[in-house]
Protein backbone atom coordinates (compact mmCIF):
# COMPACT_ATOMS: atom_id res chain seq x y z
CA UNK A 1 0.00 0.00 0.00
CA UNK A 2 1.58 3.49 -1.15
CA UNK A 3 1.24 6.59 0.54
CA UNK A 4 -0.31 9.18 -1.96
CA UNK A 5 1.30 12.65 -1.72
CA UNK A 6 -2.15 14.39 -0.59
CA UNK A 7 -2.36 12.02 2.15
CA UNK A 8 0.87 12.47 3.02
CA UNK A 9 0.65 16.24 3.48
CA UNK A 10 -2.28 15.21 5.81
CA UNK A 11 0.22 13.13 7.95
CA UNK A 12 2.40 15.61 8.39
CA UNK A 13 0.16 17.87 10.01
CA UNK A 14 -1.70 15.62 12.20
CA UNK A 15 2.05 14.10 13.55
CA UNK A 16 2.73 17.47 14.80
CA UNK A 17 -1.05 17.80 16.86
CA UNK A 18 -0.16 14.32 18.22
CA UNK A 19 3.23 15.30 19.26
CA UNK A 20 1.71 18.38 20.75
CA UNK A 21 -1.15 16.59 22.73
CA UNK A 22 0.86 13.55 23.65
CA UNK A 23 3.92 16.53 25.17
CA UNK A 24 0.86 18.42 26.88
CA UNK A 25 -0.56 15.35 28.75
CA UNK A 26 2.98 14.92 30.09
CA UNK A 27 2.91 18.05 31.68
CA UNK A 28 0.25 17.10 33.14
CA UNK A 29 0.98 14.51 34.73
CA UNK A 30 4.12 15.32 35.92
CA UNK A 31 2.40 18.12 37.09
CA UNK A 32 -0.33 15.94 38.93
CA UNK A 33 3.00 13.87 40.34
CA UNK A 34 4.47 16.61 42.01
CA UNK A 35 0.91 18.12 43.46
CA UNK A 36 0.96 14.12 45.35
CA UNK A 37 4.00 14.90 45.89
CA UNK A 38 4.11 18.00 47.95
CA UNK A 39 0.61 16.99 49.10
CA UNK A 40 2.24 13.69 51.26
CA UNK A 41 5.21 15.18 52.26
CA UNK A 42 2.97 18.20 54.07
CA UNK A 43 0.85 15.42 55.41
CA UNK A 44 3.92 13.60 56.82
CA UNK A 45 4.78 17.11 57.98
CA UNK A 46 1.61 17.72 60.05
CA UNK A 47 1.22 13.90 61.47
CA UNK A 48 5.20 13.89 62.82
CA UNK A 49 4.10 17.12 64.56
CA UNK A 50 0.21 16.45 66.12
CA UNK A 51 0.07 14.52 69.44
CA UNK A 52 -2.52 11.99 68.42
CA UNK A 53 -5.86 11.67 71.54
CA UNK A 54 -6.60 8.78 72.89
CA UNK A 55 -10.12 7.87 72.71
CA UNK A 56 -12.84 7.48 75.42
CA UNK A 57 -12.42 3.89 76.34
CA UNK A 58 -8.82 4.10 75.87
CA UNK A 59 -8.28 6.84 78.42
CA UNK A 60 -10.63 5.12 81.29
CA UNK A 61 -8.68 1.57 80.44
CA UNK A 62 -5.44 3.84 81.48
CA UNK A 63 -7.05 5.44 84.03
CA UNK A 64 -8.47 2.10 85.53
CA UNK A 65 -5.07 0.43 85.17
CA UNK A 66 -3.51 3.05 87.31
CA UNK A 67 -5.90 2.88 89.90
CA UNK A 68 -5.35 -0.61 90.71
CA UNK A 69 -1.90 -0.66 90.70
CA UNK A 70 -1.92 2.05 92.77
CA UNK A 71 -4.31 -0.15 95.21
CA UNK A 72 -1.75 -2.97 95.05
CA UNK A 73 0.95 -0.67 96.19
CA UNK A 74 -1.30 0.33 99.21
CA UNK A 75 -2.01 -3.14 99.86
CA UNK A 76 1.41 -4.34 99.77
CA UNK A 77 2.55 -1.52 101.56
CA UNK A 78 0.13 -1.89 104.38
CA UNK A 79 0.84 -5.92 104.37
CA UNK A 80 4.49 -5.16 104.88
CA UNK A 81 3.73 -3.03 107.86
CA UNK A 82 1.70 -5.18 109.38
CA UNK A 83 4.12 -8.29 109.18
CA UNK A 84 6.93 -5.47 110.06
CA UNK A 85 4.71 -4.83 113.52
CA UNK A 86 4.44 -8.57 114.29
CA UNK A 87 7.88 -9.51 113.64
CA UNK A 88 9.16 -6.97 115.80
CA UNK A 89 6.40 -7.81 119.01
CA UNK A 90 8.08 -11.50 118.25
CA UNK A 91 11.19 -10.51 118.67
CA UNK A 92 11.15 -8.20 121.37
CA UNK A 93 11.63 -9.92 124.55
CA UNK A 94 11.63 -6.64 126.35
CA UNK A 95 9.22 -6.46 129.38
CA UNK A 96 7.11 -3.10 128.62
CA UNK A 97 6.41 -2.49 131.98
CA UNK A 98 9.53 -0.33 133.91
CA UNK A 99 10.27 -0.70 137.33
CA UNK A 100 11.91 1.79 139.12
CA UNK A 101 13.32 1.43 142.69
CA UNK A 102 14.63 4.49 144.58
Amino acid sequence: MTIRSIDMQVLIQKVGDVARIQQSQQLENNSRQQEFTQQISQQTDKNSKTVNQMLRNERSYVHEKQEKEESGKKKQDKKGKSEKMANRDKTDTRPNKLDIIV
